[in-house]
């Protein structure tokens, strides 16, 4: 089955795999949080995520991966007393600094590699001195680094984190069988301990219509950890307009409606 779709004034078409797109929906099922609120930290369009409204004045440690020169997310975590670990390889410097930011020259990766600048989140969490701590805040954005990582990092790991923000690449654009694979494992794994509260659209890149439904390739995805947290099933039309903005403001939001009810009556 052929299928093409236009955002933005891009084109694409490729074999679509139905089952790929039931069972992402699947894996990406958003609940509501119990007594809790969503609020916006960082710029009102790009560079701005979505979490959880517990964090005033909370402080705590905050771990974010992917910087180059937005960082408005981790200035309003540190307006909420948080110590933010900043990792970055592509970049020389932050844009500024102030006294909470701690930024690092390097970046995510499946292991140790000096000759790349890589390094695992458990070594970054040990040599910081944060392995007893619990509840810290991660947010990373890494242009596709997310999937190994996912593979590689330990549950007891991702346990640590209250909440976990990631910007997802390439879920529609490439269709490889054995990267379709890894990318639901990568899901499911993330699953065992952490909840989908929240999921937005990155409207500066590409999406494709099946059956009458938008898939953006870039999203932004929003997980609580469900030791800390209770949930309920709900009707969530996305993009939420209490928290939402579009990524880039000249382009339109891409509509993804409501999402967990993909596939429900078919």
């Amino acid at each position: 089955m052929k299928v093409g779709a236009r955002i933005r004034d891009f084109q694409i078409d490729f074999e679509v795999i139905p089952e790929y797109f039931r069972t992402l929906v699947e894996t990406l099922q958003i609940k509501r949080v119990k007594d809790y609120r969503l609020a916006r930290a960082g710029d009102d369009h790009d560079g701005g995520y979505i979490l959880i409204d517990n964090l005033d004045s909370q402080g705590g440690i905050a771990y974010s991966f992917g910087i180059e020169r937005e960082i408005s997310w981790d200035h309003d975590m540190a307006e909420c007393g948080y110590q933010i670990f900043m990792y970055d390889m592509t970049i020389d410097d932050l844009p500024y600094h102030r006294p909470e930011f701690h930024f690092f020259q390097e970046g995510i990766g499946r292991e140790l590699d000096l000759s790349q600048r890589l390094d695992t989140l458990e070594n970054f969490i040990e040599r910081n001195g944060h392995q007893n701590q619990r509840n810290m805040i991660l947010k990373m954005d890494v242009e596709g680094a997310e999937w190994d990582f996912l593979e590689t990092v330990k549950s007891e790991t991702l346990m640590k984190f209250d909440q976990i923000i990631f910007e997802f690449h390439n879920l529609v654009t490439d269709m490889d069988f054995e990267r379709i694979g890894r990318r639901i494992a990568a899901l499911r794994k993330l699953n065992q301990t952490h909840q989908v509260v929240h999921i937005h659209a990155n409207n500066n890149c590409p999406a494709v219509i099946y059956e009458d439904d938008f898939y953006g390739d870039v999203i932004e995805v929003t997980y609580a950890n469900r030791a800390n947290y209770e949930f309920e099933d709900a009707e969530i039309i996305l993009p939420n307009p209490t928290v939402d903005a579009p990524n880039i403001p000249e382009y339109p939001e891409i509509e993804l409606g409501n999402w967990n009810a993909r596939f429900k009556n078919s």
